[in-house]
């Protein structure tokens, strides 16, 4: 599993269901009760019963083989809830990991104006609930053909060992020859979900561009398109279907030879005295009842539920991998010392407004890295434009290398600190002019470390390069892009103290690892106001604000000691990198 992308995705997306897992096995393991005892119990019933001339005892035997039955319906339906534990959180991890990748691509590879990405509507609305469709119907199926399978040999050996030899070596030798054809069944299923994705991207197309179809007089060759992607996802269809007859021969040679073997074999068995009519029935009674139909549902439902769940799988995966991030970068950075030191700073937005800050101290060494979390409305964005000078503090004060930053000049302030909003900032103009903005004399190489270092890509080359003009950078960018472009902008400032307030929110999150790891890597102090549970780990210090205060140290130290940061952590979705020490 640790080699297939496709299943290490379903096992990191279901890490955390492992108990739920062996509940469900639990409950199949019960549903295997008749599987196990009834084609004994069915031989007791003829031997000592109704050939023995007594019927009620034969009757009694039967009247359990029912009360068995009523044990695996009341299995059954107890395995649906340790089930849905097991889907339920699996698609949502899913769903956030196939949205993040959307995202990525819309960012980092989508072309101004394109089209809607048609084949990624399918993989979300349709695959990943696929996906969630498929994982339950062969946990349903599977757990329970697996339990039974291995009951009914089980309990066919108890009858007669002969028997169950008779038994088991052909349907082991249809299972073998059946495992091999798994893997054609599955590249056709690959092959047949690309082809439907094909269908998707070329409706999407010829939709999207209906217009201009209309307009150039192409309605032919457009219908000529999206019919050549119909006619091999049909041919696809078709392979699949001829695939999935090779089920035939695998159930003839496992279930119905095991049957001839045994009506041949029995006659001889009785009259020698080694085993009892009852036997030979119950013996039969075990592979029609239950191997037969287990080798059925393994050929037919559960290999198309495998085959198709590795296929998606591989899909999802694919689309939704997280980018490498950048190779390091050095930027440019005012000299001097950067430590951040707050002493006692209060705020409120009136006087006779409750304080949104209270009392709040602390100090972030130069080139020091700090996360500012906590609930929504408890004060962070507040305390992220005191840190850069904006607005004055009730009591208390901020510093920067020992420089109170309220009285620092306006222009020095605004070259030693950088805060970047959650809505970024792209003005009409050149990128050059953008990315330069505070430091106007940068050169090409400043800005190509810039933009390497943020992930900003090939957005340069692609605009046509750094002189490129943006007259409407809403329409042509997307938020992500803006939110890149500012980072930059940033990155190659002089700022010593760079306060990053939200100011990813729009990246996913491989891509916020890359831009907070460049910002620690530069010289200068790091403040991030975090979104999301990964930002607070990577930092060295943490500084928690809510309602009864705030606290400050390390992410294992707060997540240990303050309920409060306990609780905002469980409610973050994002994975856990290791902390820094």
């Amino acid at each position: 599993m640790g080699s297939d992308p496709g299943l290490r995705l379903l096992r990191e997306a279901t890490a955390g269901s492992r108990r739920s897992l062996v509940r469900a096995l639990g409950w199949s393991a019960v549903q295997a009760a008749p599987a196990l005892a009834s084609g004994r119990m069915l031989a007791t019933a003829l031997d000592h019963g109704f050939l023995a001339g007594r019927p009620m005892v034969g009757i009694g035997w039967l009247a359990g083989i029912a009360a068995l039955y009523g044990v695996r319906a009341a299995a059954q339906r107890a395995v649906f809830d340790p089930l849905a534990a097991i889907v339920e959180p699996m698609r949502d991890e899913l769903v956030r990991r196939v949205v993040r990748g959307a995202l990525r691509r819309a960012v980092h590879e989508g072309l101004p104006g394109a089209g809607p990405d048609a084949a990624g509507v399918t993989r979300l609305s349709s695959q990943v609930d696929a996906v969630r469709g498929t994982v339950s119907a062969l946990l349903r199926t599977a757990l329970p053909l697996a339990v039974n399978l291995l009951a009914a040999l089980l309990g066919l050996a108890s009858l007669d060992l002969r028997m169950a030899v008779v038994v088991a070596v052909p349907l082991l030798a249809a299972v073998a020859a059946f495992v091999p054809a798994m893997r054609t069944l599955t590249r056709r299923r690959a092959a047949f979900l690309l082809a439907e994705e094909r269908v998707a991207a070329a409706t999407g197309s010829v939709v999207g561009a209906a217009r201009d179809v209309a307009a150039l007089g192409a309605r032919r060759e457009a219908l000529a398109e999206v019919q050549r992607a119909a006619a091999a996802s049909a041919g696809a269809a078709t392979t699949v279907a001829w695939a999935n007859a090779l089920r035939v021969p695998v159930i003839l040679i496992g279930g119905q030879l095991p049957v001839l073997g045994l009506l041949l074999a029995g006659p001889s068995l009785v009259r020698h005295g080694t085993v009892s009519p009852g036997a030979v029935i119950g013996a039969v009674s075990y592979v029609t009842a239950y191997l037969i139909p287990a080798l059925q549902q393994m050929t037919g439902s559960v290999a198309g539920f495998w085959s198709q769940l590795r296929v998606l799988a591989a899909r999802l995966a694919a689309t939704s991998a997280r980018p490498d991030p950048p190779a390091p970068a050095e930027g440019p950075a005012g000299d001097g010392d950067a430590e951040l030191a707050v002493h006692g700073l209060t705020f409120a937005y009136g006087p006779h407004a409750a304080p949104v800050l209270r009392d709040v101290s602390f100090t972030v060494p130069d080139a020091g890295h700090l996360a500012l979390v906590g609930p929504s409305g408890v004060g962070k964005s507040t305390l992220a434009g005191l840190l850069a000078g904006i607005g004055q503090p009730d009591a208390g004060r901020v510093t920067l290398g020992g420089r109170a930053i309220a009285a620092l000049p306006e222009a020095e302030r605004a070259a030693s600190v950088a805060l970047v909003p959650q809505e970024a900032y792209v003005f009409p103009g050149t990128l050059r002019e953008n990315i330069a903005y505070l430091s106007p004399d940068s050169s090409d190489d400043t800005l190509d470390r810039a933009a390497a270092a943020v992930g900003l890509g090939p957005l340069p080359a692609r605009l046509g390069g750094y002189d490129a003009e943006l007259a409407d950078p809403a329409g042509t960018l997307s938020s992500g892009e803006r939110q890149l472009i500012a980072l930059a902008r940033v990155y190659a400032s002089p700022a010593r103290l760079v306060i990053l307030d939200e100011a990813t929110c729009h990246l996913d999150p491989a891509a916020e690892a890359a831009v907070e790891a460049a910002f620690a890597r530069r010289p200068g102090t790091l403040v991030v106001v975090a979104h999301r549970l990964s930002s607070a780990a990577r930092a060295a210090r943490v500084l928690i604000l809510d309602a009864d205060g705030h606290a400050y140290g390390t992410h294992a130290e707060l997540l240990a000691t303050h309920p409060g940061y306990a609780t905002l952590v469980g409610h973050w979705n994002a994975p856990l990198p290791t902390p820094v020490p």
